[in-house]
């Protein structure tokens, strides 16, 4: 075995002596790096799932494993979260995660969408897209693809000088993403569209650099997807006939690499569906099969990450959001420690290519820290701290998320009912998206949700009362035909067939401004009350709760898991960062994965927030504990929703 830094040295050397030159050398069916037939084995790991001090410790053992390169997609939404702003510092610093890759001898596969799937949130494309009900999404439609080439000539600024020609790391750049899947699923395979963007990326980037595309292992979605003179590749899991997916890729390649594109290690989750698990053998066994001829893979998750704030997505139809763990059963877990799978596909890939030497002090598991139990003290109900919500006015009809440039959170509609109505009356809500809590005269009455396909609720309710409906956004739709997944109430809401209207508007985004907001009114709240429970005595739905901790005394910080007893469902929030979203009771995730990064040293104080929406088994003495181990693995309701059937 080589040692690392001696390979990493050697790489260097060997690109510099030989000049920087990567195509497809279709007569001897491979790709050409630098003047030598080249075969890469990669792994996905997305900079936006990983904290970037944990960017060089991931790519390290990605490394170590035999890999050869790293892929990642570019979130769009993260990067422009508003029409005239982009974002490329923190954790989004994306020269940072190529010079990265780069300087441990990693290659980049680069898929910059601008639609990603990923399971996240609208799949990576901006929620502002949404604003216009008529845009045609992922096509040649003005509305969508004017934005699209605002942002790529921004993007390809910032990628340009670490294209593998210019010196850096990125030898692949991806065209569209899985194109075939939704261009059959609507019926509508805009060549044009796939046309215009390989035309603008090779505008940015010069006509000399390898394009591809991938889609599924079936001929359908392949012809849909590919683009002339953009290489066409496959994807597909463990269990899969290899040959006949490589059949696939050659009725419309009959030359050049073979490659999977995304090879899964394991699969994704979502909530209150079992926790998806594919053993560690199954996934060496397909891909012995895949490298055996010849193949290039890349090995989706490597490392999964987290979805951390609000920015899970969900799938359907039947609708089913994700979960904030992106764990993947992948080789590296959620919080980067290795598992067996880890090193069962690193003795694989050592059959096939040289392996570096494992570093000295290289752990598979890293101390985890053990903070114990923190009593949560309760702020308030936010019914009665209405100067927290953003106010955004009295609309006639209801207007949703898009119309009033939220993108995430809760959105609260309140009126006043006025007529005769039957006892019990008919509140229906068919237009939610996604999960409505219902309150007549400030009183909860009951839930509705999009993925129960409840949307009918009969309530008690008279001339003069005042009606409420808080909503949550559980996530945009990440795949499929029904992308448009407007926010909040999208239709008229009627009560007994009759449509209610002048609706006063207000939101809880949870984003930067509004948690800057409310950790300075918790305090203020908290030392109000002086420990009265108030309505929370009666309802715990709603909540506000708010403690702080210090952290060991020798000032070491620790990742760590929350896990959360006696709580249902909510949102977490540390020194005013949204962790994500827990919803213990649903399964199957029950830990929420905090990196170091979150977390203060001593002597300073954590402020740990919950916003609890659906009340607590704990109260009035609920607690929250720091633990080492996670768990992702919950028995849930049902574990019959499988995302194979639709993707």
């Amino acid at each position: 075995m080589l040692k690392l830094g001696l390979l990493i040295i050697l790489n260097k050397l060997i690109f510099c002596l030989a000049g920087s030159n990567f195509y497809i050398d279709y007569d001897n069916n491979t790709y050409v790096k630098n003047g030598k037939p080249y075969r890469y084995i990669s792994g996905a790991m997305h900079y936006f799932r990983v904290p970037q001090e944990f960017w060089k410790d991931r790519m390290l053992k990605m490394k170590v494993s035999g890999l050869t390169a790293v892929q990642t997609y570019i979130e769009w939404s993260s990067h422009q979260p508003q029409p005239d702003q982009f974002i490329f510092s923190d954790n989004l610093d994306i020269e940072k995660y190529f010079q990265t890759a780069a300087d441990l001898g990693l290659d980049v596969i680069l898929r910059p969408g601008p639609y990603i799937d990923a399971e996240r949130d609208f799949g990576g494309l901006p929620f502002w897209l949404l604003k216009d009900p008529s845009i045609n999404l992922r096509t040649s439609d003005p509305k969508f693809f004017e934005p699209v080439k605002k942002w790529y000539q921004k993007l390809f600024q910032i990628i340009q000088k670490y294209l593998h020609k210019n010196g850096g790391p990125i030898i692949l750049i991806q065209v569209e993403n899985e194109y075939g899947s939704y261009g059959t699923q609507t019926s509508n395979c805009d060549k044009k569209y796939l046309a215009d963007l390989r035309d603008l990326i090779l505008q940015l980037v010069g006509d000399d650099v390898v394009l591809f595309t991938t889609d599924g292992n079936w001929d359908q979605v392949v012809q849909c997807g590919q683009i002339q003179d953009v290489y066409a590749t496959v994807d597909f899991g463990s269990g899969t006939n290899v040959n006949q997916s490589f059949e696939v890729q050659r009725r419309f390649e009959p030359k050049g690499p073979l490659v999977n594109s995304e090879y899964y290690s394991g699969w994704i989750d979502h909530w209150q569906e079992a926790h998806s698990v594919v053993p560690a053998d199954a996934v060496d066994k397909t891909l012995d099969e895949i490298l055996s001829v010849g193949a290039n893979v890349n090995i989706y998750m490597f490392h999964g990450g987290t979805s951390f704030g609000l920015k899970s997505g969900s799938n359907g139809p039947p609708f089913a959001p994700n979960p904030t763990s992106y764990d993947f059963n992948a080789p590296v877990s959620e919080s980067g420690d290795l598992t067996q799978k880890y090193w069962t596909l690193r003795n694989r890939i050592g059959k096939y290519s040289p392996l570096p030497e494992v570093p000295a002090g290289f752990m598979n598991v890293s101390k985890k820290g053990d903070y114990g139990s923190l009593q949560m003290n309760y702020v308030g109900h936010i019914m009665d701290m209405r100067n927290i919500f953003k106010y955004y006015g009295i609309y006639k009809y209801p207007m949703s998320f898009e119309d009033l440039n939220q993108e995430a959170g809760l959105m609260l509609y309140e009126t006043k009912v006025s007529g005769l109505f039957r006892d019990p009356a008919m509140l229906n809500v068919t237009g939610l998206a996604d999960r409505a809590y219902i309150y007549v005269n400030s009183r909860f009455v009951g839930i509705l949700s999009r993925a129960e396909d409840m949307f009918i609720l009969p309530v008690q309710i008279q001339h003069g009362d005042d009606l409420a409906i808080l909503v949550e956004n559980q996530g945009r739709l990440c795949y499929g035909p029904q992308m448009k997944d407007r926010k909040g109430l999208t239709q008229n809401i009627t009560l007994d067939a009759n449509i209610l209207t002048d609706w006063r508007i207000s939101g809880l985004p949870f984003d930067a401004d509004f948690n800057t907001l409310l950790d300075e009114r918790l305090d203020v709240y908290q030392m109000v009350r002086k420990g009265r429970y108030g309505r929370a005595s009666q309802d715990a739905r709603m909540t506000l709760w708010s403690s702080v901790i210090q952290l060991a005394e020798d000032g070491t910080v620790y990742d760590t898991f929350v896990k959360l007893p006696g709580w249902h469902k909510g949102i977490l929030m540390i020194n005013g960062e949204v962790v994500g979203r827990y919803w213990p009771v649903a399964g199957p995730q029950v830990t929420l994965y905090v990196p170091k990064s979150f977390l203060k040293p001593f002597p300073e104080y954590n402020k740990i927030t919950i916003f609890e929406q659906d009340g607590t088994d704990c109260y009035p003495s609920c607690t929250i504990e720091f633990v080492t181990t996670p768990i992702l693995n919950k028995p849930t309701p049902s574990s019959a929703y499988n995302y194979k059937l639709f993707k």
